[in-house]
């Protein structure tokens, strides 16, 4: 319920493009009055098999909590793989200034053999405007090129202002052995200096779900979107091909259909004259990543495609987070 205090929106949000540099992204300017506050790095990739991969990495400051790698286990969902437990994490040296922005060197990897985690992975993490290169040892090396434009989100309230960007990549390379290729994101994310996203309103009462896609056509062009759906007006959509934003709104409509278990089977979303369709089969299912945040919580990985479009999607991949409670309470099941 609106509670209409002077200088406050709720959580209603603008939405936009702009364009990816690391020197006109620096790290100690705030925006809106927000310091940047967390990083994220993941995305889904496919082999020559049709496997899928996924991978997601959070760094906070010069703290990285490690990477979840996950891989299709016997039945099909993603689980979470045994090389999770190898990969780096705590502190890092960085590269804040000039074109490049870096990650690397993490200051375990320097401690001696009897003292770290058996078979730790080293890491390296270089993001320029125009592309981005990301190792970690025998686990995973992925290389590509920016998918064009970025996009942002801004929500003004009072009290739980936040502005998210996101850019998006097209990678290639390997992931424990395996030859693949597909999306690979990295956000930024800008809130009041102490919190996390899970601190915050956001995660524990206005998200109802969080999508992010990309498909790679015929022809090679990427076409990628972000799909908010929340309450007090934290809802936005937009879709960026190249270098030219082709849809946006703060007025997305969505309609799911969920499963007995909460799992959304489709979602479907009305951008006014552009409509998109997100599918998402049960071996799509994150499940043992979904646990550890909470019962309500479903992440899924997925396809997702523009209604009434002709052109081939050659590959693409989506990420789709999502509150079956909420879906239910809003009545959008």
């Amino acid at each position: 319920m609106p509670r209409y205090l002077f200088g406050d929106f709720d959580h209603r949000a603008v939405v936009g493009a702009f364009r990816p540099d690391p020197e006109t992204m620096r790290v100690e300017e705030p925006q809106f009055g927000l310091p940047l506050q967390t990083t994220y790095l993941y995305g889904f990739f496919s082999d020559d098999e049709g496997r899928t991969y996924g991978l997601e990495r959070k760094f906070v400051g010069g703290l990285t909590s490690g990477c979840f790698v996950m891989t299709q286990r016997g039945n099909g969902e993603l689980g979470l793989d045994p090389a999770t437990g190898r990969t780096s994490r705590g502190e890092v040296k960085r590269v804040l200034h000039g074109p490049e922005r870096r990650w690397y060197e993490p200051v375990f990897s320097k401690l001696p053999g009897d003292v770290v985690t058996h078979g730790e992975q080293p890491m390296d993490l270089r993001w320029r405007g125009d592309s981005i290169d990301y190792s970690e040892g025998d686990i995973l090396s992925l290389a590509g090129p920016s998918a064009g434009l970025g996009i942002q989100v801004f929500s003004a309230a009072r009290e739980n202002a936040m502005l998210y960007t996101i850019i998006a990549h097209w990678v290639t390379g390997t992931i424990l052995g395996k030859q693949v290729s597909g999306p690979l994101w990295m956000d930024n994310a800008y809130w009041t200096h102490g919190r996390d996203y899970k601190d915050d309103v956001y995660w524990t009462d206005v998200e109802i779900s969080w999508q992010i896609f990309c498909n790679r056509f015929d022809d090679g062009s990427l076409e990628w979107g972000h799909f908010v759906v929340g309450r007090d007006g934290f809802t936005t959509g937009a879709i960026v091909h190249g270098d030219s934003l082709v849809a946006s709104t703060t007025g997305l409509q969505a309609k799911y259909v969920v499963d007995d278990a909460g799992w959304p089977t489709t979602v479907s979303y009305d951008l006014g004259d552009r409509q998109y369709e997100f599918t998402g089969p049960a071996e799509s299912r994150m499940s043992q990543f979904s646990a550890a945040r909470g019962p309500a919580y479903r992440a899924q990985t997925g396809r997702t495609h523009r209604v009434g479009d002709s052109r081939r999607v050659a590959a693409g991949h989506t990420w789709l987070e999502s509150f079956r409670d909420r879906i239910a309470a809003e009545g959008l099941g």
